[in-house]
């Protein structure tokens, strides 16, 4: 009697356990959420997706999902002003760096490079665009592997043509 009577109560506080977590991760976000297409940019054969998640502080999650990426490379990742063309485009945000093994990248944004608020209602009419390069200097910089536009941008037709060398920092 005396173990049913304890099973019983360490399953109750398991599932309330399970629960409050559950919990803490559904308020963390409002599940309001934007997805963008990452296209090939390079020879190299990577694409994949940036969403846009609100955050219920207001702050925005960045997260970049590549497939095609390896090894224990990091990609330096960029939320640019302007879109895919605009050559030599100031950096909006340095998001963090995506790890080729993993193929992906999160990141919380509030505030850009200019120092406006970004939130997930300013994304819609944000004229801008994010790359994943190869490396973070000298020429593997200038290899963008994937990229996209995004928020007012979001129809603009990019292309491997298209898409303009980063500004060099």
């Amino acid at each position: 009697m005396k173990r049913g009577f304890l099973f019983t109560f360490v399953l109750i506080g398991l599932l309330e356990a399970c629960s409050e977590n559950s919990e803490t991760v559904i308020k963390e976000f409002t599940g309001n959420e934007f997805v963008y297409d990452l296209a090939q940019s390079s020879d190299f054969p990577t694409s994949g997706t940036v969403a846009f998640q609100e955050r219920t502080d207001g702050d925005v999650q960045v997260v970049v999902s590549l497939e095609g990426t390896e090894g224990d490379i990091f990609h330096p990742v960029h939320l640019h002003f302007g879109d895919l063309s605009t050559p030599d485009a100031d950096i909006a945000f340095l998001l963090n760096d995506l790890k080729g093994s993993e193929g992906e990248s999160s990141t919380t944004v509030s505030l850009l490079s200019d120092e406006t608020k970004f939130s997930f209602q300013t994304l819609g009419q944000f004229n801008g665009s994010v790359k994943v390069h190869l490396g973070a200097a000298g020429s593997d910089a200038d290899v963008i592997l994937a990229a996209g536009n995004i928020g007012a941008n979001r129809n603009s037709i990019g292309g491997r043509q298209k898409v303009a060398i980063c500004k060099s920092y």
